[in-house]
């Protein structure tokens, strides 16, 4: 009978290696939501993804879309863990502007303790020695706007020379923050601080360092501690992302990449897929190492500026006006993008391929633009959910088929109609659910 029924719930869910599933609540309403994702993966190839709205700081939509596995094989729950890559930034940010708001610093004292009069907040030493008097100079404010005076488009990304910096200093790769701090120290500036924009991942790197000297614990528990958590936010949904697969979260999926690249954590060993050692992911938790749900993204665009000159400071869910701010991340493996608009509407995408968080931008809000009234909150959509992990699936057939005829207490072991009888009833609803995710 087992096996009979797992032939009737594969043919009766028309469940193939070959669709593309959609998890979490369908709601009929948004259902151009679901087809523009849909369609966006197609078109681009990406194997899994997953989008959370609010509105006014209120989630209303939040689904998962493909595969969670390279062998495509399991859907991608709604509430997977993603890497953000540069969408750490404005959380970084975040987490300083609420130490000024305590008056532990401001945002126009000096960064590098370098002699200057009065000192600075990191007190590195430059390696071998100090690469320009400049660096003496760069503020706070010169790290949040990228104004710090380095310029990757001329001397390339100085956070990923990691065994470069080992190298140099004699010391095993990866090298961590600290030191590739100091050896970027031991460098020239492009330009005068303050004086040119420069997108740099140095400034995030600093900033982290910057939060931790003063919270005394590691950025991601800061920020659960002060920023997220008071959101409604739980700390499992937000944490620090890991470079390998045996230290990654289970909720977090497959990150899709070509190519294969240096281990930093062995340079003479053999290569790898880049999302998985060609750098130290542990490393970039400023700068784009965090790890979240596209939810946690929604609801913190709700209450924080996400870019532009006030990125990282506190605001109203409810304000609204005309701006439409994002901040975009890419990492080999990964896309995000964190979109908070002057409607009221904020959300989160991340993908686990690259390059694409500011294309999707561009299909997601004129759909967006032309709904009209929204469901007022989201419905309980896993009726055939029956062990609770979120996701309508075999292991709550199995459970079902564990106690198939029998009279059970409503609601329990398999009884997911709530009739108290486990049968054909409960069977339906796992099948009109297959695939679902809650």
């Amino acid at each position: 009978m087992r096996s009979a029924l797992f032939m009737i719930c594969l043919l009766a869910s028309g469940v193939s290696a070959q669709q593309r599933p959609v998890t979490g609540c369908e709601r009929t309403e948004l259902t151009s939501i679901d087809q523009v994702m849909v369609a966006f993966m197609d078109e681009h190839d990406v194997t899994g993804a997953t989008l959370a709205i609010a509105l006014d700081g209120e989630v209303l939509y939040e689904r998962g879309f493909g595969w969670k596995d390279e062998a495509r094989s399991v859907p991608m729950p709604p509430d997977a863990l993603m890497r953000l890559a540069s969408v750490s930034k404005p959380l970084t940010v975040s987490a300083v502007r609420h130490q000024i708001a305590q008056g532990l610093y401001t945002l126009d004292s000096f960064a590098f303790d370098l002699g200057q009069s009065g000192g600075g907040l990191l007190d590195l030493e430059p390696f071998p020695t100090l690469g320009d008097p400049r660096l003496a100079d760069i503020t706070v404010a010169h790290l949040i706007q990228h104004r710090g005076g380095w310029d990757r488009d001329i001397a390339g990304d100085l956070t990923y020379r990691e065994t470069l910096v080992a190298s140099d200093m004699s010391v095993p790769s990866p090298p961590g923050r600290e030191l590739t701090l100091r050896w970027i120290l031991g460098r020239p500036l492009e330009y005068t601080p303050g004086q040119t924009y420069a997108y740099s991942n140095i400034g995030g790197l600093a900033l982290g360092l910057i939060v931790e000297q003063f919270a005394g614990m590691p950025l991601a528990a800061y920020l659960d501690e002060v920023k997220l958590g008071p959101l409604g936010i739980a700390s499992e949904d937000h944490q620090q992302g890991r470079t390998f697969v045996t230290d990654q979260d289970p909720r977090e999926p497959w990150y899709e990449s070509t190519g294969l690249s240096v281990n930093v954590f062995d340079p003479a060993g053999p290569f790898v897929e880049r999302p998985y050692g060609s750098w130290d992911h542990e490393a970039r938790i400023g700068q784009g190492g965090q790890i979240a749900t596209a939810r946690a993204l929604a609801v913190f665009a709700a209450n924080h500026w996400v870019n532009g000159t006030s990125i990282g400071l506190p605001k109203s869910p409810t304000l609204h006006g005309t701006w439409r701010w994002n901040h975009t991340g890419n990492l080999d493996g990964s896309s995000s993008l964190i979109r908070q608009r002057g409607d009221g509407i904020t959300y989160g995408v991340i993908m686990n391929k690259r390059s694409l968080g500011s294309t999707i931008r561009g299909e997601l809000d004129p759909v967006l633009d032309q709904i009209q009234a929204w469901p007022p909150d989201e419905p309980n959509c896993c009726p055939g959910d029956a062990d609770g992990d979120d996701l309508v699936n075999f292991n709550d057939l199995n459970l079902l088929l564990d106690s198939w005829g029998q009279t059970v207490p409503a609601g329990s072991n398999g009884d997911v109609s709530g009739d108290s009888t486990v049968n054909f009833a409960d069977l339906n609803l796992v099948l009109d659910e297959w695939g679902a995710g809650c």
